[in-house]
């Protein structure tokens, strides 16, 4: 008799880093602030503010370019967010060695207003879910007690 055979399958990425930059690979090496995240057709256009560089030449300012799915290696820059950037023939990626070094200290208006919105949202559910529990027990109550008691 054949049974099921177990086996550990690995998990299935569509994005592979086998061949990913290190400093000495990359043409531009920085430490920058993500001023701005611009998606559009599947990219995304990531504007800098340069603080310092390790490797190349770069102004003021540098704008890479990054896949805007992680599953096709794009790395995910949050606005305000200080990296250390890796980049080769001006884009950069997941496998490129990108590394945050400090999260947005400040939230800019737009990711305040959604955290209100999430925060309101979480308000009306959690009262929603109180009344509909209390409406539950009371009819459950009351039907309890019109109950004609059995002898």
């Amino acid at each position: 008799m054949i049974g099921p055979i177990p086996f550990v399958a690995g998990p299935a990425w569509a994005c592979s880093c086998k061949d990913g930059i290190g400093i000495e690979d990359a043409e531009l090496a920085f430490d920058g602030v993500v001023r701005t995240v611009e998606r559009d057709s599947g990219q995304q256009q990531v504007r800098f503010a340069v603080e310092a560089v390790a490797k190349g030449v770069a102004g003021n300012e540098v704008t890479l370019t990054t896949s805007d799915n992680e599953a096709s290696c794009g790395y995910r820059f949050a606005e305000g967010g200080r990296y250390r950037v890796l980049s080769v023939a001006g884009t950069t990626s997941l496998c490129s060695g990108n590394e945050l070094l400090t999260a947005s200290p400040i939230p800019s208006p737009g990711t305040r207003a959604a955290i209100g919105r999430v925060a309101d949202d979480r308000v009306a559910i959690f009262w929603t879910g109180s009344g509909l529990v209390a409406l539950f027990v009371t009819v459950g109550l009351a039907l309890l007690i019109r109950q004609p008691k059995s002898r």
